[in-house]
């Protein structure tokens, strides 16, 4: 099959095979690694109590901006509304275990080839009770602030809320927005 083709020739459709060889070995080594998640019934409540905890940290933190805003002087009657770009990420603990093997290749005609193939595995540790073990948690990221008081007529209490909500915060200038109620 081979006779009638050149040297460079023969070279190139042994490259051609090695390469297919190798994507060969990396798909199955890919499907080998693959973890498939059953979700339960338990897990999608645990989901949804996460879910309930976050949006009443959310109302909390209005809450409490709502409740330092009212006593400064002049502000009177207020409403506070936080958005937020995203919601609370939490980054798991993970194990993870990399392997990496290489191997060469020589045929009988001196054609050299290297055969390299890598897998990662990745387990995300877990307490005793089954529950992740947590790195980190991020707070999500606040787009924009709107209080809404009967003082915010006064441009003094206005600065004063625009100024302590900044604070208060840590947001930039363009998220407040103060209304007169």
């Amino acid at each position: 099959m081979f006779k009638n083709l050149n040297e460079k020739e023969k070279k190139k459709i042994y490259w051609l095979l090695s390469l297919a060889v190798i994507c060969g070995i990396s798909l199955i080594a890919m499907s080998g690694i693959e973890n498939k998640e059953i979700v339960s019934k338990d897990e999608i409540n645990n989901i949804t109590q996460e879910e309930l905890s976050n949006e009443s940290s959310k109302t909390a933190l209005e809450e409490k901006l709502k409740n330092i805003l009212s006593q400064i002087e002049g502000a009177g009657e207020l409403d506070v509304m936080i958005t937020y770009e995203s919601s609370e990420e939490i980054q798991p603990a993970f194990n993870t275990n990399t392997t990496m093997e290489e191997t060469k290749e020589v045929d009988k005609q001196g054609g050299e080839r290297t055969v390299t193939t890598s897998s990662e595995n990745k387990t995300m540790i877990t307490s005793s009770a089954n529950d992740p073990i947590v790195i980190k948690t991020n707070q999500p990221k606040i787009n924009g602030v709107i209080v809404v008081a009967t003082g915010a007529k006064d441009l003094n209490v206005k600065e004063t809320l625009y100024s302590a909500v900044q604070t208060a915060l840590q947001v930039q200038g363009h998220q407040v927005e103060i209304y007169t109620k």
